[in-house]
């Protein structure tokens, strides 16, 4: 009988678990999880009262693309963003510093994730933490800027173009308001930095041996019907910036097919080593 060494051990030696793996009840691992969740939430109020003291600053950061549009789109002046409500300031600084906060604990909360998981993991696995936590950081910030650099004036700009373009030469005066521009834009921005993450997501599965590029490409059709399911609920209700964000999810979707194909060949040869094995002792 073989002994498992570190590169067959999450085959041959997958009952015997990670190194040094200690057995844990569901409630010894809610508790894990609680502890995490708490400290990435610290993160977020931390990130919280940094943004809120330069709110006015990332409100203006925020309204650049709008600005962007308005001047490509032809339109004389300067948009201006109205507040309908004594409060609506308020809670739109609110809803910037939250956003803010995200963006600013992203490192704690992709290290508080890997924190969470890495007790399953084999020490060969773990060493990956710190690429982990800078990939995931950086995936997050990429959506987020694809989204700020292209899609929201892109969109913008759609918008108002087709807001002219069915004005039939009756003057169209915008009354854009603060709080619904912001409270879109913010979530957009979270949204493209989430769905960035999809192709760490894959490697990292696949580097687990939990799912190779077969497991993908076999449920492709449904993906994609999914990916265009939840642009529509992260996106405004415009086709634009639905499938500005469909697209990239398409495309990083078959770029993860391609990377578990890589990452997963170590366990596709493991396997293969197995079955021969098998098939030797059985003659």
């Amino acid at each position: 009988m073989s002994t498992p060494d570190d590169e067959q051990n999450g085959l041959d030696g997958l009952a015997e678990g990670p190194e040094g793996d200690q057995p844990m009840s569901f409630w010894d691992h809610l508790g894990e999880l609680r502890g995490a969740l708490m400290k990435s939430a610290l993160a977020v109020v931390v990130g919280f009262v940094v943004c809120f003291i330069y709110a006015a600053e990332i409100r203006d950061f925020l309204a650049m693309p709008l600005h962007t549009a308005w001047v490509e789109a032809g339109l004389k002046g300067e948009p201006e963003l109205q507040v309908l409500a004594m409060m609506d300031a308020f809670i739109t600084d609110v809803r910037v510093s939250v956003a803010g906060g995200i963006f600013v604990a992203t490192p704690v909360i992709f290290y508080q994730l890997w924190m969470f998981i890495s007790p399953g993991l084999y020490r060969k696995e773990k060493r990956f933490a710190i690429p982990f936590v800078a990939a995931s950081v950086v995936m997050f910030l990429l959506g987020a800027s694809f989204c700020y650099l292209l899609v929201l004036p892109w969109t913008i700009q759609w918008l108002f173009g087709y807001t002219q373009s069915t004005a039939s030469g009756t003057p169209v005066i915008y009354n854009l308001t603060l709080n619904d521009y912001i409270r879109d834009t913010t979530k957009i921005l979270v949204a493209f930095g989430s769905v960035f993450e999809f192709p760490l997501l894959a490697a990292f599965l696949s580097a687990a041996g939990v799912i190779d590029h077969m497991s993908l490409l076999r449920f492709w059709k449904v993906a994609v019907v999914i990916m265009f399911v939840i642009a529509a609920f992260l996106t405004p209700p415009e086709p634009v910036s639905q499938m500005m964000m469909a697209v990239p999810m398409i495309i990083l979707f078959f770029l993860s097919v391609g990377i578990a194909y890589v990452l997963s060949a170590p366990h596709r040869r493991a396997r293969d080593a197995a079955i021969a094995r098998i098939d030797e002792s059985d003659e």
